[in-house]
């Protein structure tokens, strides 16, 4: 398979698709893109990240940059730092919910966001260049800072300004870059933590991804030592994942839910999200009067949009919540907070929150497939459901009682179905319909 390259970042399998030598030569690309001045580096627990973190300084010293070596740190407190420090750029090594034996290399630009399409493609221009590596320009040391991760958490306690000293709260961060940082940032909230996969370590003793399947660990911790709350992220934490006290996994995108819950009784206006999110945003977001704007999959389209509306906060229904007076990113730290602290305000079990909101069914499936192979497929999944089309992202498909929503992955060679509903049956017989037709 080859390289994937995309404004998600550079992504393939370890060895296979991405070497050193990939790594070294989009590095060198990135810094000749961004101009000199200092970017910032930072990895999580992967096997191969200390090989392409040398990999990225090697590239990077071609070039009249200055790195600085964040350590091991979630990915949003990279673009915290860029954004905190006024740094040129940002290059985070991980593969956020993949594999281990993958690896990815995520471009950050100044003002601490993504790259978006425009700056991708002046991007890849750097990488047209069939000379050689040369030899670097001037000699220049590596710094490394220790403190990324205390400034991104103080950061998040002066904006949130609360404290859950009567919480008790597990947490799981699969052995990656949030294992220090999510239950730091939860006892700095006053809660009581049990940790569950909180060692940096290469080897993730589940599926990478939150989702409900992957936390029975963390369930089973929650009911024995009676928590108020678990929370789980992916390995470079910029997603998080809730259960509530009884252990059960109230899925990915209740997160964003909640934190929208919490956010706009103080604070009203536009909210962002992507095509897959729940329709149950909206609901919420209507009893602030507040309006809800919906971009194509990934977080730099939700942060353009947001830019672009002013919006007050924003996020993907995979469990990404961004609140711009902290980041520019999704950030698991800041969803794990929202979450406690909507807990502290409400005073009532987490259950009985999700059961005061209107019931929708969600339905998740991939479908290994290549793009090109969705694409042919498409004009038969135009006719099979009736309603109204976008076609933004895939395809998204809308009726009076239901989305659902087909498109191919930017991270791996997949096509993703996700379907909600109020009706569980109708929701579930139409996904089966369309993956058979993808099938």
């Amino acid at each position: 398979m080859p390289l994937m390259f995309s404004v998600s970042g550079l992504r393939g399998i370890v060895g296979k698709d991405l070497t050193v030598d990939d790594v070294a030569r989009y590095a060198r690309a990135f810094g000749e893109f961004t101009g000199p001045g200092t970017i910032l580096v930072g990895r999580d627990t992967r096997s191969s990240s200390p090989d392409f973190l040398k990999a990225v300084k090697h590239g990077l010293k071609q070039t009249r940059c200055m790195v600085v070596d964040l350590g091991i740190v979630p990915t949003p407190t990279v673009l915290f730092m860029v954004r905190t420090l006024k740094a040129n750029a940002g290059i985070i090594i991980t593969a956020s919910h993949n594999p281990a034996q993958w690896n990815a290399l995520k471009f950050v630009v100044r003002g601490g966001r993504f790259l978006n399409k425009l700056e991708l493609k002046k991007f890849k221009k750097h990488l047209d260049r069939k000379d050689t590596i040369i030899k670097p320009l001037k000699a220049r040391s590596v710094r490394k800072r220790t403190d990324a991760i205390r400034k991104h958490i103080d950061r998040i306690l002066k904006t949130l300004r609360v404290e859950a000293p009567h919480l008790t709260v597990a947490v799981d961060a699969v052995n990656g870059a949030g294992s220090k940082a999510l239950p730091q940032l939860v006892r700095s909230l006053g809660c009581r933590v049990y940790e569950v996969n909180c060692t940096y370590s290469h080897r993730f003793p589940r599926g990478p991804e939150p989702t409900p399947e992957n936390l029975y660990q963390l369930s089973h911790l929650v009911r024995v030592k009676r928590c108020n709350i678990g929370v789980a992220c992916d390995p470079d934490c910029d997603r998080v994942s809730i259960v509530d006290e009884k252990g059960k996994p109230i899925g990915e995108d209740m997160s964003i839910v909640l934190a929208a819950d919490y956010l706009l009784e103080t604070i009203k206006g536009p909210v962002v999200t992507n095509l897959s999110t729940t329709s149950l945003l909206e609901h919420v977001c209507s009893q602030y009067d507040c309006v809800v704007y919906r971009t194509p999959v990934g977080e730099a389209h939700v942060v353009e949009k947001m830019q672009k509306v002013k919006a007050v906060f924003g996020g993907e229904g995979n469990g990404g919540i961004i609140d711009p007076r902290i980041n520019l990113t999704r950030d698991a730290l800041v969803g794990t907070a929202y979450a406690i602290a909507l807990l502290a305000q409400r005073k009532r079990p987490l259950s009985e929150i999700i059961a005061s909101y209107p019931r929708f069914y969600m339905v998740k499936v991939k479908v290994r497939m290549s793009r090109e192979r969705f694409e042919r497929k498409m004009p038969r999944l135009r006719s099979l459901v009736r309603g109204r089309i976008t076609a933004q992202d895939g395809l998204r498909i809308s009726g009076k009682n239901f989305w659902v929503h087909i498109r191919p992955s930017q991270t791996e060679p997949l096509v993703r179905i996700i379907g909600e509903s109020s009706d569980d049956g109708y929701i579930k017989n139409l996904v089966h319909k369309i993956q058979r037709v993808l099938s």
